[in-house]
């Protein structure tokens, strides 16, 4: 009887604990079933980020380096379809072609865990140029160490952080030439007018013992001074127009161009008897350009000539020209047979608003920065060829019709 007894107390302990068991094992699986569900919650999250991220994301295998798994905007990104990048090494794929590079740096991400490059330069399967920002780490996904490759296209940030650094250039130099623009320009006009008030001055002074001869004389100097104070003024317009002024281009009859400027400095040609030698003029190839603007870089040209361009008590001999480029570009010269340039003074000339030490030299700063401007403005590009002792040469070159 009483091991009987006993058996069926064990069988109900037994029955118990099993009870509890199921109980536990229930339990247990509820637990499972909310981890699990937490996890695909989890997994479902990470995937809808990893499809949507707009930087582009390649996850490797930490101990071989090969491609497991590459979201779809670093596909479109890099142009190589899904297919082409899974099971890969890195090194294998064109943008990271660069075998020794990616190589050392997947032992660099090995060792330390992260690395990161601000900007590394990426080529598309296009051939396109990429610049991006790339970082890595690694980290443990189911007892497996995996990396995470974050790559950001920061090419459109660096075009614009060019450009802004240009525009940044641009204005400093505007700034510096604004300065030396007043500076000029002060100098220009101060000379002349200084002229006229001391001239004005002494006339007012001792009108009544002058002779008409002297008094006529004065009121000529007085004349011409103001002539030129007018003449820096619109010369200054014209700069200040240059930029903002957009002009119809069209094939220039150059013939007629160079016979306005001539005509317009005759008195300047006939008090130096200069001779101006243009014998083939008919011959010359058009070029393309705005004929008012360009009859003013003859202009400056011609009166530079005029002033600088003959040896001491030596009338001006003025040669003028034209030859096509092989750039498909028109030249037009002046050449004169004067002192010449030093290497030095001709790497200064075309600077915007400087002058030269020479005092003979005044009047080049601003003309010069007219034709500069002037010339670019058209697309096209000036220059000079000089040697001291044998003359010098000024050019301006325009697009040939």
């Amino acid at each position: 009887m009483t091991e009987s007894k006993l058996t069926k107390d064990q069988l109900v302990v037994e029955a118990k604990a099993l009870r509890q068991r199921v109980v536990e094992l229930e339990a247990a699986d509820i637990q499972r079933q909310q981890v699990a569900a937490t996890l695909q919650v989890s997994e479902t999250r990470y995937r809808r980020l990893f499809e949507t991220a707009q930087d582009g994301i390649l996850i490797l295998d930490a101990d071989t380096g090969q491609i497991t798994d590459v979201n779809p905007f670093l596909v479109k990104m890099l142009g190589y379809s899904h297919a082409q990048l899974l099971g890969k090494q890195l090194w294998e794929i064109g943008p990271f072609k660069d075998i020794t590079a990616a190589r050392a740096a997947f032992s660099e991400l090995q060792s330390s865990g992260y690395i990161r490059y601000e900007d590394l330069p990426l080529e598309a399967s296009d051939g396109r140029c990429l610049h991006v920002e790339f970082v890595s780490n690694v980290y443990q996904v189911d007892q497996q160490r995996v990396i995470q490759c974050n790559i950001r296209d920061i090419t459109a940030r660096q075009q614009a952080e060019a450009a802004l650094s240009q525009l940044m250039t641009e204005l400093r130099t505007r700034n510096e030439e604004l300065d030396a623009f007043a500076h000029t320009v002060a100098h220009d006009l101060k000379n002349p007018a200084t002229l006229i008030v001391g001239y004005a001055e002494t006339l007012a002074r001792e009108y009544t013992t002058m002779s008409d001869d002297e008094r006529q004389g004065f009121l000529k100097t007085i004349e011409q001074t103001g002539y030129k104070i007018t003449t820096i003024i619109d010369e200054l317009l014209l700069l200040a127009t240059l930029r903002q002024s957009e002009v119809e281009i069209s094939p220039l009859d150059m013939v007629r161009v160079v016979a306005e400027s001539i005509s317009r400095l005759t008195k300047s040609i006939k008090d130096a008897q200069a001779q101006i030698i243009w014998p083939d003029a008919s011959t010359w190839p058009v070029a393309l350009g705005h004929s008012l603007w360009v009859e003013e870089v003859w202009t400056n040209y011609l009166g530079n000539a005029l002033k600088y361009g003959s040896k001491p008590f030596a009338a001006p001999c003025i040669e003028l020209g034209a030859a096509v480029q092989p750039d498909n570009m028109v030249r037009y010269w002046v050449r004169d047979h004067g002192p010449g340039l030093t290497p030095e003074a001709q790497a200064r000339l075309f600077t915007p608003f400087t002058r030269l030490d020479q005092v003979r030299m005044k009047g080049y700063g601003l003309g010069l920065s007219i034709v500069r401007r002037i010339v670019e403005k058209l697309g096209g590009q000036v220059g000079l060829e000089s040697q001291v002792g044998e003359g010098s040469t000024f050019y301006f070159a325009l697009p040939a019709a």
